[in-house]
């Protein structure tokens, strides 16, 4: 295993990864953005590793959490703190034997198994917030591996102390998590012959880059704007390949996302308490005592129990506000919501409720006719009308930002924003998966056709293109990463896939919208890469960020 160095970001040893543990080199060719890397136990003690993971995702105050790990050390410490600026160790467990545990055949599916290796109970006085699970190890030549693990601590008594629950995106990072080659994106050796690992257990460690980054890893999407006739870059893919970093660590995890959100809002003063998307699923309740639920990053993937959690929410009065992108896949949780399932492609084919009387929750895109929930029933927006930006060949030269087109809007009071100005631009916040809707311009301004299932009184408040096929110019050192996207929108868009269908699905949408349902309301930015304008202190990005929140949460 390679180590993590959560505050900086050093060279890695100029000696082939294969012999530092941890990481199988899997490169074809000389395509680095298609390597099939990934962090994974090497069947050899002689190597230095650590890995450990928790039995839970989440825990109240008086909890024990339950630490499995696995390492060729003689004894490990674990380090245990709240991830924010100037923290200092919660705890410090030391001398803690583990033995070296392989990853049995099924680990994707039903956990990696492993002993637990340490108990920690979480204090009745801790505060609610995000923790990082730091496993070390020394290899005998004063060298000291890490495995860097994550757990939500919930509040002691929910609303006491904050009126806003940031929910983390964690179906997301699950969906992603490519520890041993198995993620919903890819699998090796999968038990069902399929191409992904459709069933996951959150029993296994997070792959590396998910929990803490170094200063200076680059974004999924491009941090400045691409220069005229530059092919197009995959920074984030080149960095993992080259770093032995997750090739997914760009696309989710608390690092690259739901961190940025933290961290801003705790340093301008907003108390936040926290919980994950497995807590909203199990405990729909959970929202009640807060005037404010906020959503932010890549949240790709929910139950439809999540779903029904935030409607009802909002009906009664709640208020929901999500900076993020990218909402598309129906996924559904067992085992206590310890395993996550989503078929994707594949569910007409081999989710095991096709043909039920539960042929509603297969695990497809909520637009599938099958599932028959739009997306924008909820959030306004959806990934069907989206969704790739400033990233690869996908709208590279866009502006970076959202094209303000009702700076009249509350949202952007204090702004002095005039219509046709550029929201987050500089900030590159206009991305790398965005939402958006079907919509019309009339007079100069958009507006939805409410075809897809959007709000009747849903308002476009700024909007940027987005695009799903990228296009080959054939230049010296070109290699895309994507190429052809198109097929995933067609059919759940216009209902057939034509040549002319896949024409009309090559282009998208991302919006910031507004509306209101029952006594509660939404607000939407439709980006993923929305904290990264929160990260770089934009300051249209906060601006707007500030006027919702101190609406949403008085």
């Amino acid at each position: 295993m390679i180590s993590e160095d959560i505050d900086e970001g050093r060279e890695l040893p100029h000696e082939p990864l294969e012999h530092w543990g941890g990481f199988i080199p899997r490169p074809q060719g000389f395509d680095a953005t298609r390597s099939r890397s990934y962090e994974t136990v090497i069947d050899d003690a002689r190597v230095a590793q650590v890995f450990c993971y928790t039995n839970l995702l989440s825990y109240r105050p008086g909890d024990d959490v339950l630490i499995h790990a696995s390492t060729t050390a003689t004894e490990i410490s674990i380090e245990i703190r709240r991830d924010e600026i100037g923290s200092n160790p919660v705890d410090v467990i030391q001398q803690v034997k583990a033995p070296f545990s392989l990853l049995p055949a099924d680990f994707a599916a039903n956990g990696c198994g492993w002993p637990v290796v340490a108990r920690w109970t979480v204090p009745r006085d801790l505060r609610s917030g995000f923790y990082l699970v730091i496993a070390r190890a020394a290899d005998g030549q004063g060298n000291v591996r890490e495995h860097v693990h994550g757990i939500t601590v919930l509040p002691a008594k929910r609303g006491a102390r904050a009126p806003v629950l940031f929910i983390l995106a964690t179906s997301t990072w699950t969906a992603y998590n490519d520890f041993g080659g198995s993620c919903h994106y890819l699998a090796d050796n999968e038990p069902e012959g399929l191409p992904f690992a459709p069933k996951l257990s959150i029993h296994r460690p997070w792959a590396r880059g998910f929990m803490s980054l170094p200063a200076g890893a680059p974004r999924k999407g491009y941090g400045t704007a691409l220069e005229v006739g530059a092919i197009p870059r995959y920074p984030a893919s080149e960095f993992a390949t080259l770093r032995g970093y997750s090739r997914y660590y760009a696309n989710a995890g608390w690092a690259n996302y739901d961190r940025h959100f933290a961290f801003w809002a705790e340093q301008n003063g907003y108390n936040l308490d926290y919980a994950t998307q497995t807590d909203l699923h199990n405990d729909p309740d959970i929202l009640e005592a807060y005037r404010c639920a906020v959503i932010v990053g890549h949240d790709e993937y929910w139950t439809w129990e999540m779903r029904e959690a935030v409607d009802q929410y909002v009906e009664k009065g709640g208020r929901v506000a999500r900076f993020g992108g990218n909402f598309y896949w129906q996924i559904r949780l067992e085992d206590g919501g310890t395993k996550q399932i989503c078929y994707k492609k594949l569910a007409k084919t081999h989710d095991p409720l096709m043909g039920s009387t539960h042929a509603r929750r297969i695990t497809a895109e909520w637009e599938d006719p099958l599932v028959g929930r739009p997306g924008a029933a909820t959030f306004g927006l959806n990934a069907t009308w989206g969704m790739y930006a400033n990233h690869g060949a996908f709208a590279p030269r866009g502006s970076g930002g959202f094209t303000i087109y009702r700076p009249e809007h509350w949202a952007f009071t204090g702004g002095n924003f005039y219509y046709g100005d550029i929201l987050g631009g500089s900030a590159r916040i206009f991305g790398y998966e965005v939402d958006g809707l079907e919509y019309e311009i009339r007079d100069g301004l958009p507006y939805p056709t409410f075809k897809d299932g959007a709000p009747e009184n849903l308002e476009i408040l700024a909007m940027g293109l987005a695009n799903n096929r990228e296009v080959p110019h054939y230049s010296t050192g070109e290699s895309l990463y994507y190429s052809d996207e198109t097929d995933t929108f067609t059919v759940p868009r216009y209902g057939a896939d034509t040549p002319e269908n896949r024409d009309k699905a090559s282009r998208g949408s991302g919006m910031i919208v507004h509306f209101t349902r029952g006594k509660g309301e939404v607000f939407n930015a439709g980006a993923a890469d929305w904290v990264a304008g929160l990260a770089a202190r934009e300051l249209g990005t906060e601006i707007v960020t500030r006027n919702v929140l101190d609406r949403f949460s008085r």
